[in-house]
């Protein structure tokens, strides 16, 4: 009776969205709230005489700037948090990221109502369940869940790994993955397999030689900035900054000079930082050598700074 049709919606493709509303609301209050507060740490930074107390103001900024980027980031991926149905796979979007699940790995689906509450390891807020968890009668599973309730989540079971999602028509998911399985072509086959897109795909961050130089540049231009921060108040008005490397010294009319030194170096560690990222995904030798390169200023700067306190 239904023969004719069946085939028909098949090829089309099929969304399924979750409910978000809660998860994006809290995620978007997390980031507005960061934001705001280091906002604030800033603006008490800049108005404050330059000693420890503002460089822990601009410490805190800088660490809740980032918090709030990435509250921002995860909130933005819950706004595109669907599951799309297709012909020949289920294809979970998730922000920069994509899973395909090849819809003939498909074992079965399990509603979470019969099943008892995992604790999910990940983003785990109002709304918002990403990350896995080992689920009773299921085992490891991902979680790109919504869900407010055990009965909003359903597990698809696969023949490698199993995924919990939020679908509240379940029946209608249910009968879009069996309708595509009848029809499904092994034409054209679709891996298991967990994508990034955009500036998440780019191998920087899978790099771990890249990334712990890019951590350890970073950490050095801290201690420079610190270390001038914490010592600058008892400086004489007039200092100078010592190069041993060079065989000279370069004098510095007012110790306000060693401040744009300071701003200099961590300007070269932003930008080195970037055309490193960037030249990485090109040339890898390249892109660590520009990492690495800011780091390295900012051992000079900082060993020509000691030398003008211990001088000064």
């Amino acid at each position: 009776m239904h023969a004719r049709p069946r085939p028909r919606r098949a090829v089309e493709a099929v969304t399924f969205r979750p409910p978000r509303a809660l998860g994006i609301l809290t995620g978007g209050a997390f980031a507005v709230w960061a934001a705001g507060v280091a906002a604030l740490a800033a603006d008490i930074a800049l108005t404050s005489s330059v000693e420890t107390k503002s460089f822990l103001a601009w410490a805190v900024a800088a660490v809740l700037a980032l918090a709030a980027l990435a509250f921002a980031n995860w909130t933005y991926s819950l706004v595109t948090l669907d599951y799309i149905i297709d012909n020949n796979a289920l294809t979970i979007r998730w922000g920069f990221r994509r899973v395909t699940v090849p819809i003939d790995a498909i074992q079965r689906m399990v509603p979470g109502r019969t099943l008892d509450e995992p604790r999910i390891r990940g983003l785990n807020w109002w709304g918002c369940h990403i990350g896995s968890a080992d689920v009773k009668r299921i085992g490891y599973t991902l979680f790109y869940s919504t869900h407010r309730a055990p009965e909003e989540t359903l597990y698809v079971v696969t023949s490698e790994e199993s995924y919990a999602i939020t679908v509240l028509d379940q029946a209608a998911f249910a009968e879009e993955i069996q309708a595509r399985a009848r029809v499904a072509t092994a034409e054209e086959p679709h891996p298991q397999r967990s994508s990034a897109t955009g500036i998440a795909a780019l191998p920087f961050w899978r790099d771990r030689v890249a990334t712990t130089t890019a951590a350890l540049s970073a950490l050095a231009g801290a201690v420079l900035f610190g270390y001038v921060y914490s010592r600058y108040p008892g400086l004489p008005d007039v200092i100078q900054l010592n190069f041993p490397a060079l065989g000279g010294i370069v004098r510095v009319g007012d110790k306000s000079e060693l401040l744009r030194i300071v701003y200099l170096g961590l300007g070269v560690l932003a930008v080195n930082s970037l055309l490193g990222v960037l030249l990485h995904a090109r040339e890898r030798a390249a892109g660590l050598w520009m990492l690495a390169s800011g780091g390295m200023l900012q051992c000079v700067l900082l060993a020509a700074a000691i030398f003008a306190f211990e001088r000064s």
